[in-house]
């Protein structure tokens, strides 16, 4: 969730250019990402990661997300991007490569990494990393089933159909935030990985509006609901 105005507007509003898409997320290295002050991050949140991977088939992209195993303790069901819990000694992009390996079987050698988007939290517990990769070919999945239901990979133009994007209203704390949901035939999104997906498509559409702001926000309220 992040805090917005009560605009319910399509977050997608300009058009759908594959070769532009492409050469905007190859800038995203040179973008700034918001950080979470040190002192905010309560210290027993676990460091994670996560890899939002696209790559181009004819004349659209992909993009890669993946349902979560019914069995799993977390989230079980839901639609995220492959990623998990940093190992010790690893940084933000191994362990994205590595999760994404284990989960859905492309190599981490295979993925070129263009950059990150803003620190991002969740409820259970995690600061996260949202890494963005790029793939020059569209990939051969493996999926682990103990960690993956289904496979997605939603096409980026058809992100862009008005009736995709839906927006709910929640309260936090007293603060008023969002919550987006993204739908494509198949399936939809919503929550954290959806803040993410339109975070990563804004900017290759030219919109490069922080997230990491509002989540902040977000983050303090949750916090502060906790401490009463």
């Amino acid at each position: 969730m992040s805090p917005d105005s009560a605009n319910p507007d399509h977050p997608f509003s300009r058009p759908f250019d594959a070769l532009e898409f492409e050469k905007r997320l190859r800038c995203l290295d040179r973008r700034e990402p918001f950080l979470f002050p040190q002192d905010i991050v309560p210290i027993d949140f676990k460091r994670s990661s996560v890899l939002i991977c696209f790559w181009r088939e004819e004349t659209d992209l992909r993009v890669l997300l993946t349902k979560r195993a019914s069995t799993l303790r977390g989230h079980p069901g839901q639609m995220s991007f492959p990623g998990g819990r940093l190992e010790e000694g690893e940084d933000w992009i191994s362990g994205a490569l590595r999760e994404t390996e284990e989960e859905v079987g492309i190599p981490r050698n295979r993925v070129e990494v263009l950059g990150r988007l803003d620190d991002a939290w969740s409820g259970a517990g995690h600061l996260l990393v949202p890494v963005v990769g790029w793939l020059d070919a569209p990939p051969t999945f493996s999926p682990n089933p103990d960690e993956v239901e289904a496979i997605h990979t939603p096409s980026v133009s058809g992100l862009f159909a008005p009736d995709v994007f839906t927006r709910e209203e929640a309260d936090l704390g007293g603060d008023v935030y969002y919550n987006s949901t993204l739908r494509w035939k198949e399936g939809s999104v919503f929550g954290l990985s959806s803040d993410l997906l339109i975070e990563v498509i804004q900017w290759a559409i030219g919109f490069e509006a922080a997230h990491g702001p509002g989540r902040l926000s977000s983050l303090e309220s949750w916090l502060r609901l906790k401490a009463n």
